[in-house]
């Protein structure tokens, strides 16, 4: 099989043949020396015997030296069939003259195609020969190898492939000799996936050098992990030569301002073996700063060992500029928005506030005028009454002196008397008068409590009594906290304190005052709304109003026995427009104006505890002078 150009046997013959030939001679010349002339007769038989002793025994060791020799080319033989590496022999007209099976797998095709075929190319082409030399007709002479008289090339070429894609070989070419005469020896190794990888790897090689990106590599099974490859990228990014870096771990780009929690994160995965991603804080060789978005991944081996750690890292400052800007810029954008939102509400606040003082005042000069309107007749009436009291009591005693000096009138007087029950208009006109006294004093005190409640002079504070403002409100809702034959009444609990007079605009106060009481009778009526009379009678509602004086302030408590607010209810309780009471009954602008007249106008404080089922309570905090 690989030998089939010519016949092994002979060539064995032809190799094993010469010893032979040559032992044959040697014992000729022996027999003829060891003979002298003078004794060839005599001694022939003698000698005869013993070289043919010795040629028995050369003819015995010409057996073994045969045997070895098939053995040797049996194992040469095995050697060239099982090696990886094609072997061809080419004589020196360049036709091959031997392939093994590698060969055959090499070009694709059978040993008997490849035998006679020209090797050089034609069946491999010369890309580039190495420096050595090789004495030719084929091949030119480029060098000398250290063992003298072996001619030797080795050099990659294209292996021209039957019906398959050509193959990289890497070739040596050995001289040699075959058949007598000089030959060449080529070992072909096929290289062309190296040759493939080889170019990945200069590709990738290549991509590391152009990408911007910064890739440093270190070694895993150091335990301070020095960098033993980093592109010129992480070069350029950090300001430091390779030969600066090489040999470091990334912590001298570190700062003692670096972010802790990402380094602590590096740290966890560098001991587990596992990935991570972080922003740090890095510095340059020259001091500047520049933000690094680093992510670390392990590499194993094929056993899964550890072996090294890959930092890729991009320079994202601009991007952190940027993102600074841009967060810089959201909160001014929120800080002017939640200025112009707290502007509008602070505007519809003002407007409905306005809106509502403007009621407030409109009615206030109402009243004001309603109560100096009644309180002219009034007043009138009132300085009379005196007079007619007086003159019915004349007229009464003079009626009584007729009657004592004249018991028995005419008969006309006597019916008259009669018809008109003069004894009754006697006894009652008094009480009538008295009762119209009464009622015009009450008619005073309203008038007076309305035009205390109505003022509406706000351009400075003026000392005020505060209780008159609170009995005052009390008196103009008198109707609802009297009871009737649906409602039972509300009880007025004081316990006044002694307040001195308080410098404040009495107006709004008196607005404060309405609003908190109102609340409270309506904390009171709605849910008895739902109660029997007799279910409302078993608990009585009561309004509790208590001032005193704290320090350099006045504090006033109005509190009722209601059912309580919740604690979402509390904390919107002053905002603007919010309300409890159904649509229609409450504007949800009484207790935000009440806040804002005695947190903004008098620098006080207005503040409400409740608990549900024990009712709730405003307190008032004032300066008492400004």
């Amino acid at each position: 099989m690989f030998f089939r150009e010519a016949d092994p046997q002979n060539k064995l013959s032809n190799i094993s043949s010469h010893p032979q030939k040559n032992a044959n001679t040697m014992t000729d010349q022996t027999n003829y020396q060891n003979l002298p002339e003078n004794s060839a007769k005599t001694n022939i038989s003698e000698a005869y015997i013993v070289n043919l002793c010795e040629l028995q025994q050369i003819q015995l060791e010409m057996e073994q030296l045969k045997h070895d020799l098939k053995a040797s080319e049996s194992r040469f033989r095995n050697t060239i069939a099982k090696n990886a590496d094609g072997i061809a022999i080419v004589n020196k007209q360049g036709l091959v003259c031997f392939a093994n099976p590698s060969a055959e797998a090499l070009f694709n095709c059978k040993a008997e195609e490849l035998l006679g075929q020209a090797f050089f190319g034609n069946l491999v082409v010369e890309g580039s020969a190495c420096d050595i030399e090789m004495d030719a007709d084929i091949i030119p002479q480029v060098g000398e190898t250290e063992a003298a008289g072996m001619r030797v090339v080795q050099t990659e070429v294209e292996a021209i492939r039957k019906h398959k894609a050509n193959a990289v070989v890497e070739m040596r070419v050995v001289e040699t000799e075959w058949e007598g005469e000089i030959a060449y020896l080529a070992t072909l190794r096929d290289i062309t996936d190296r040759k493939r990888a080889e170019e990945m790897l200069w590709l990738y090689d290549r991509a590391m050098a152009a990408t911007s990106t910064g890739v440093a590599i270190s070694d895993a099974t150091n335990p301070e992990h020095p960098i033993i490859y980093c592109n010129p990228a992480f070069e350029s990014m950090t300001g430091y030569r390779r030969e600066e870096i090489i040999g470091k771990n990334c912590r001298f780009l570190q700062g003692s301002d670096t972010d802790s929690k990402a380094l602590e994160i590096i740290r966890q995965a560098l001991k587990t073996d596992s990935e991570c991603q972080v922003i740090l804080k890095n510095y340059r060789k020259d001091g500047t700063v520049f933000w690094n978005a680093l992510s670390i991944s392990p590499v194993r081996d094929k056993t899964g060992k550890l072996t090294h750690f890959i930092g890729v890292q991009r320079d994202i400052t601009d991007r952190k500029k940027d993102e600074e800007a841009l967060q810089n810029s959201e909160a001014q954008s929120r800080e002017q928005s939640a200025q112009l939102a707290a502007a509008l509400d602070e505007l519809k606040n003002t407007h409905s506030q306005l809106v509502q003082s403007e009621k407030m005042s409109s009615l206030g000069m109402l009243i004001a005028g309603v109560a100096h309107e009644i309180n002219n007749p009034v007043t009138f009436i009132h300085g009379n009454l005196a007079y007619l009291k007086d003159y019915a009591k004349d007229l009464l005693h003079l009626l009584a002196l007729y009657q004592q000096h004249y018991p028995n009138p005419i008969p006309e007087i006597q019916q008259e008397t009669k018809n008109n029950e003069l004894d009754f208009l006697a006894e009652d006109l008094p009480k009538i008068l008295s009762s119209m006294s009464i009622g015009v004093e009450r008619i005073c005190q309203i008038v007076q409590s309305l035009r205390n409640f109505s003022r509406h002079d706000d351009s400075q504070m003026k000392p005020m009594n505060l209780h008159e403002g609170i009995d005052s409100t009390l008196l103009i809702l008198n109707h609802r906290l009297k009871g009737n034959g649906e409602m039972p009444p509300i009880e007025i609990v004081k316990q006044y304190g002694n307040l001195p007079s308080v410098e404040c605009f009495a107006g709004p106060i008196n607005q404060v005052f309405m609003n908190i009481l109102s609340n409270a009778i309506d904390a009171l009526d709605d849910p008895n709304s739902q109660l029997t009379f007799e279910e409302m009678s078993e608990k009585l509602s009561q309004i509790k109003i208590c001032t005193e004086v704290v320090g350099n302030l006045v504090e006033i408590k109005i509190s009722d026995n209601g059912p309580g607010i919740t604690e979402e209810v509390k904390q919107r309780i002053f905002d603007t427009f919010f309300t409890t009471k159904p649509i229609g009954k409450g504007t949800g602008m009484g207790l935000s104006i009440s806040y804002q007249i005695i947190v903004e106008r008098h620098k006080g404080k207005l503040y409400c505890t409740s608990e549900l089922g024990k009712g709730t309570e405003f307190t008032i905090k004032m300066p008492i002078v400004h």
